[in-house]
């Protein structure tokens, strides 16, 4: 559960990242979210990086108990936090 959670959140702050550093290469419309409270806007563009960062540490900790075999999701993991689209 805590895997899930933090990681679904850390997917979010990404996606307000997205929005608001991502060019055309984000493949989606940027910019949508300029007048919506996010993550972005409460924190600023390096404290949301920091605090994606922080649960996504957090979601590979969660199953760290589950060795080798939580390798996929420590990937995704990984993916989520660097994704650029």
């Amino acid at each position: 559960m805590a895997y899930a959670k933090n990681l679904g959140l850390a997917f979010q702050i990404v996606d307000d990242l997205i929005d608001v550093t991502g060019g055309a290469e984000a493949g989606k419309d940027t910019g949508k979210d300029v007048k919506k409270t996010t993550f972005v806007s409460f924190s600023g563009v390096e404290g949301a990086r920091a605090l994606a960062a922080e649960l996504v540490a957090a979601s590979q900790a969660a199953i760290e108990p589950f060795g080798p075999r939580g390798a996929p999701l420590a990937e995704l993991a990984r993916y989520v936090v660097t994704r650029k689209r």
